[in-house]
C-alpha cells in the first residue's frame, strides 16, 4: 500500500460522499438557523468524520441492517436539534430508511445475476 494508493482510493471515497440531499439538508439547516451554509458545511463535515468512521464500523460488524437503523436516528437526531422532528418527518425518515435497506439488499443479490447476463450479451 503507496501513498498513492491511499490517496487515490480517499478521493474516490469523497466523491461517493458529494450527495445533493447532503447539499439541499445543508441548504435547509442553514436557512432555519440564517447561518452560513459554507460554515455549516465545513464544520458540519468535521464534525460528521467519526460518525462516518462508526458507520464503516457497524456495516462491517454488524451489517447492513443495524447500519440503516444508525443512519435513520441519526436523522432523527439532527431533526431534533433543529426543531424540526414531527411525526411525518419520523414517518418519511423509516420509509426512505427501508427502501435504502431494500435497495442495498436487493442490489447484493441481483447484481451478480444481471452482470452475468450482461456479459455473456457482450461475448
Amino acid at each position: 500500500m503507496t501513498i498513492i494508493d491511499i490517496v487515490t482510493t480517499s478521493l474516490a471515497f469523497a466523491l461517493f460522499i458529494v450527495c445533493p440531499r447532503m447539499a439541499g439538508m445543508c441548504a435547509v439547516i442553514s436557512k432555519i438557523h440564517q447561518l452560513n451554509p459554507y460554515t455549516i458545511s465545513i464544520i458540519g463535515t468535521l464534525l460528521s468524520t467519526p460518525l462516518v468512521i462508526l458507520l464503516l464500523y457497524i456495516t462491517i460488524n454488524y451489517g447492513i441492517t443495524l447500519a440503516v437503523i444508525f443512519a435513520a436516528l441519526t436523522d432523527i437526531a439532527a431533526s431534533l436539534i433543529i426543531g424540526t422532528l414531527n411525526i411525518k418527518y419520523a414517518v418519511e425518515i423509516l420509509i426512505i430508511s427501508a427502501f435504502v435497506w431494500a435497495g442495498v439488499y436487493t442490489a447484493t443479490k441481483v447484481s451478480p445475476i444481471i452482470t452475468k447476463i450482461i456479459q455473456d450479451l457482450l461475448k
